[in-house]
């Protein structure tokens, strides 16, 4: 009983966290607005527009996938397209990494062997992206990020490099542990963002690696496995969100 508990507290602290950093994101967008990044007319601004409506949505879509039951529910499995799923994301997260003087990049391939369909539920797997890509732009002081999909021989790949600090490797098996910071840490976080991403990732049967130098930064693999029927992503039969936590 008392780990059920604790598994709901840990859920809903996962929850804000995701919600939090929409709202961040939506903030540094406003900001830039409001100091003319983009300049004054419409055609100028709708950029900036179109990235504060995502990061609304983003907020809702989060609050309204955990609003229903607090019981144990099956992710809701669509079918779509990989290649737009991460322009959209590259287009929200370009003025944000815009605003940290950081340059960010969105690199694809001109084929993909199996194309890019995914059969996966929508809101965790942004919110898998999306916390990788936030902990990239904290992490970065200067220089570039990098938002890849890829084919790996027969896999679909993600991957996002950042050019940021680095952990150092005695680090790495600790960085998706629930709420473990690192001690030489300045940024503040509630440790989170990559336990989510992990979670995703196991419930998607996905696989997730992590390389990282000191000093020279960070590169997630995110590699969707080929399957039979060519639709990369989990089986019809689904999985549990709240069963893996």
């Amino acid at each position: 009983m008392q780990q059920d508990v604790l598994g709901k507290q840990l859920d809903l602290s996962a929850l804000l966290h995701d919600v939090s950093n929409a709202l961040k994101g939506a903030s540094v967008i406003v900001n830039q607005l409001i100091e003319g990044t983009y300049g004054q007319s419409l055609e100028e601004i709708r950029p900036l527009l179109i990235a504060l409506r995502d990061s609304h949505d983003r907020g809702m879509s989060l609050v309204e996938a955990n609003r229903v039951s607090q019981e144990a529910t099956p992710v809701i499995l669509t079918r779509f397209d990989m290649l737009a799923f991460l322009q959209k994301t590259y287009d929200l997260f370009n003025p944000i990494a815009q605003y940290h003087s950081l340059k960010l990049h969105y690199q694809t391939q001109s084929s993909y062997r199996h194309g890019t369909q995914v059969k996966a539920d929508r809101v965790s797997i942004d919110r898998m992206i999306c916390n990788i890509l936030t902990n990239a732009i904290k992490y970065t002081s200067c220089g570039e990020i990098f938002l890849r999909l890829l084919n790996q021989e027969d896999d679909l790949v993600i991957e996002i490099e950042d050019t940021g600090c680095g952990i150092p490797t005695e680090q790495l098996s600790n960085i998706f542990i629930p709420f473990w910071r690192s001690p030489n840490s300045s940024h503040s976080g509630r440790g989170l963002g990559l336990y989510v991403a992990l979670c995703v990732a196991h419930a998607h049967g996905l696989n997730i690696n992590v390389d990282s130098t000191v000093g020279q930064g960070t590169k997630f693999t995110i590699i969707f496995p080929c399957k039979d029927n060519v639709i990369w992503g989990v089986s019809s039969n689904g999985c549990c969100w709240r069963n893996i936590t």
